[in-house]
């Protein structure tokens, strides 16, 4: 279990520093300031956290796509004017809408007059800055190509965000007539139902087997309705615990991709992200086997990650890394065809950015027929729900009616 250590050293430039380092024992951290070219003076354990701190990081703002995309732009435009790049993070930390990515920044800015690299500087806070940023960062610095490198980040954030977006908004309205629609059913089933299904017994009418399971579907709904909700409360909680767990969540993403009409549409997201992600490192100058290791945590779906680990045990053995891709069944034969191709012409970064364009182009169009698709079907489906209530609470009224005449 990682542990917070706070030291005082002297980095290269004999400047006396302080700070908080996580490692696993007092070795690996005295380990981890060598390698930032530290002389530690002084190591500690540092007191733990009170629950305070636990409810601070719990009710943060995220840090979203667009936030980093909007942060890249102005580090890249600052860099590419020449301003110095302790004042460029301290203006963009100035200028921050996001209040969490705003006191991030200006730890950066601290770790940076520490005597630590932007690189270093970024990797102590993965809750915000994702893998694919710190690793075309490092990349930009080595190759001395940081704006450039910054633009490409800002793209393929923005990129994401309106991919995100765009799923989100399709999802909203479906997801409201959904749930408006369940609670319909239940308060048909609490309130209006017991006046009608009290008539029906006072009568003594023999009622159908429909009605009956109505009937007995309502009571239970009146109550045991603390019983229905630890059942709903339960399943959702015991959905988030499984999908969290290797197995579980290896089952998850394989049935997610066999959804009829979702899956689809998530394998092409999926796809394109890769694509997108994996173009974009190996423009940076990111080495192909980091450049993969970091699209398998952006992809973070179990059967594509599978595929890509065997693409590097190919590219290991000094093979080419399209021909895993290509017997892969969830990456169409294009995105293996044009792999092939750019590997023989040199230009995969190109190729996957075009792959990553037509998929992107494929979910925009999957978006639009699923929420048109969809709205029809729920209000079908809520529709023969209700009518099947009503129509089993009034077929026995009907008889009632036909026995007065």
């Amino acid at each position: 279990m990682a542990q917070n250590f706070a030291y005082r050293a002297r980095n290269p430039a004999g400047k006396l520093v302080a700070g908080k380092i996580e490692a696993e024992n007092r070795n690996k951290a005295i380990a981890q300031l060598r390698e930032r070219r530290f002389f530690v003076v002084e190591l500690k354990e540092a007191p733990a956290t009170g629950p305070s701190i636990k409810l601070d990081k719990l009710f943060q703002k995220k840090v979203g796509g667009r936030d980093l995309a909007v942060m890249c732009r102005q580090f890249a435009t600052m860099v590419q004017a020449g301003v110095p790049l302790l004042q460029t993070i301290s203006i963009i930390s100035q200028q921050c809408e996001n209040k969490t990515l705003q006191q991030t920044m200006k730890k950066v800015g601290g770790n940076l007059e520490s005597g630590m690299s932007l690189t270093e500087s970024l990797k102590p806070y993965p809750q915000v800055f994702p893998s694919i940023f710190t690793s075309m960062v490092e990349a930009g610095e080595v190759g001395g190509d940081l704006e450039h490198v910054l633009e490409r980040l800002a793209l393929n954030f923005e990129k994401d965000h309106d991919m995100r977006e765009k799923v989100k908004s399709a999802m909203t309205y479906p997801t409201v007539v959904l749930v408006v629609a369940v609670l319909a059913v239940v308060c048909l089933l609490i309130f209006v139902l017991p006046s009608m299904t009290k008539m029906l017994i006072d009568m003594k009418v023999p009622l159908p087997v429909t009605t009956k399971m109505i009937m007995g579907l309502s009571d239970f709904l009146r109550n045991y309705w603390y019983v229905a909700l630890t059942l709903v409360v339960g399943l959702s909680f015991g959905y988030k615990t499984g999908s969290k767990t290797e197995r579980g969540k290896k089952m998850k993403d394989a049935v997610v991709l066999k959804l009829p009409v979702m899956g689809p549409m998530v394998q092409k997201i999926i796809i394109s992200r890769f694509c997108r992600s994996l173009s974009t490192l190996l423009k940076s100058g990111v080495p192909v086997l980091q450049a993969l290791e970091v699209v398998k945590n952006i992809v973070d779906n179990h059967s594509v990650n599978t595929s890509i680990e065997e693409a590097e045990r190919s590219i290991k053995e000094g093979k080419s890394f399209a021909e895993p891709l290509q017997k892969s069944r969830i990456f169409p034969p294009m995105v293996g065809t044009m792999m092939s191709i750019g590997e023989e012409t040199g230009s995969v970064d190109t190729l996957l950015e075009k792959v990553a364009d037509f998929y992107e182009s494929e979910v925009d169009d999957m978006v639009a027929r699923l929420s048109s698709m969809i709205e029809p079907i729920l209000l079908v489906g809520m529709g023969v729900v209700v009518g099947f209530i009503l129509i089993s609470i009034m077929v026995p009224m009907f008889s009632v009616m036909d026995n007065i005449k």
